[in-house]
């Protein structure tokens, strides 16, 4: 799965075959779904995390930990997880720094 973000929204490049399949099932007043362990192994979901759903237009789901996209004023978390980013990036791809050059007053 690859993914991007820009301006809100994330663009999710996902394979046509699921991994996994559960069937969602009642439980008392709500809806419950089973994550499959291998799901749970890929995704590195433990018990307790906070996992946030979303519905593309189209009417897919994401789920996803809320923790692991910080909010947009966390100057502190956004760097820990561009390092990080950063760090499991392959090699041989060019930064941005090698593809943009510095024009007039503006500093990269």
């Amino acid at each position: 799965m690859n993914y991007k973000n820009s301006k809100g929204m994330v663009e999710v490049t996902v394979a046509t075959e699921p991994i996994a399949k559960s069937t969602v099932r009642s439980w008392g007043n709500s809806l419950a779904l089973r994550i499959p362990s291998e799901v749970i192994k890929m995704a590195k979901f433990t018990e307790g995390v906070e996992i946030g759903f979303h519905i593309s237009d189209d009417g897919e789901v994401v789920l996803r930990p809320v923790a692991a996209y910080p909010e947009a004023n966390d100057q502190d978390s956004l760097r820990k997880l561009f390092l990080s980013l950063r760090g499991s990036s392959k090699s041989g791809v060019r930064s941005h720094e090698e593809l943009y050059e510095p024009m007039g007053d503006e500093s990269i």
